[in-house]
């Protein structure tokens, strides 16, 4: 059985290259002509994406960030370290080069200081906190994705998924629960990547159908990939239940040794009481290189329970 098990691994190794390289080249040919991107399952553009994926350990990088939201809009630049499923580490300041926060994460902990003259305070606890202030749930494997230029809450392995053409890109639409078509009145299979999901039911009984769900029944999920080079370009999370929406986008993505990295995000959050925007864009970024993660909170600062 070993000799059989050792030619076998080869083979498909090289069979996910073949057809990686085929779907690629293929697709190219096709626009070039006018033509639609070949159909491919969910199982084939997952495969196309890990195999062209972005692989990293350990990632430098400073970013400039613009933010606008109902209370205002305001831009500061921040030094982000991270290690993988390890450590995430963020030094912001605004335009004058001062510090005034630091934050450090691990998959458990959430560690925060403010230096911000009258409101100098830490943090030290989970992330329920950093959820409540962002008005999302998070975790340290969404932020990290967020921040590493990967898929946000893709499941390769457990996700049940459809795919779709949608022009140049490739789109998977995440399956859902029954819940969910009786909200919007259609189901999975005839949801198109850029349907607009509005709620079908009357007022009444759609508050009974969300009193008896929990939030992720009327969850949708879809991400988009570049048709040719399977770059993970936009995630979208429909949240029926809160009513509310969180769209992430990546762009500009330039070759390293490691694979193709976007140098410029946006993340879109709709809710009833308004709209956030958040867009950063990458100035410098160094791969590979293990860095410390300093966080010593300053003497006579408040502790928290909340941001």
């Amino acid at each position: 059985m070993i000799p059989v098990f050792r030619n076998i691994v080869p083979c498909l190794i090289l069979g996910v290259i073949i057809v990686t390289g085929f779907s690629s080249c293929s697709n190219e040919k096709r626009l070039a002509k006018g033509k639609p991107l070949r159909n491919l399952n969910a199982n084939q553009v997952l495969a196309n994406f890990e195999a062209a994926e972005f692989q990293w350990d350990w990632i430098g990088m400073k970013i400039s960030v613009d933010v606008e939201s109902p209370e205002g809009n305001q831009s500061f630049k921040a030094t982000v370290r991270m290690a993988k499923d390890s450590a995430i580490w963020m030094s912001i300041s605004p335009a004058l080069g001062v510090e005034v926060a630091r934050i450090l994460l691990s998959p458990d902990s959430v560690q925060f200081f403010s230096k911000i003259p009258g409101n100098k305070f830490f943090y030290t606890g989970n992330y329920d906190a950093l959820s409540e202030w962002a008005d999302n749930p998070l975790e340290f494997v969404d932020v990290q994705a967020i921040l590493g230029g990967k898929p946000m809450g893709l499941d390769a392995e457990n996700g049940k998924y459809i795919a779709r053409t949608d022009v140049q890109r490739y789109a998977l639409v995440g399956r859902y629960k029954r819940q969910v078509k009786r909200v919007i009145g259609i189901n999975d299979n005839a949801l198109t990547p850029q349907d607009s999901l509005n709620i079908q039911l009357p007022t009444r009984r759609y508050e009974r159908l969300r009193n008896r769900a929990d939030d992720e029944d009327l969850l949708i999920q879809r991400h988009w990939f570049d048709g040719i080079t399977f770059d993970p370009l936009q995630d979208q999370f429909n949240d029926l239940y809160h009513q509310r929406s969180l769209t992430l986008n990546r762009s500009e993505f330039e070759e390293s040794d490691n694979g193709r990295f976007p140098r410029a995000f946006e993340v879109l959050i709709r809710t009833m009481d308004g709209d956030l925007k958040m867009e950063w864009n990458v100035s410098r970024i160094r791969f590979g290189r293990p860095y410390d993660f300093p966080f010593t909170i300053p003497e006579n600062y408040e502790q928290r329970t909340g941001f």
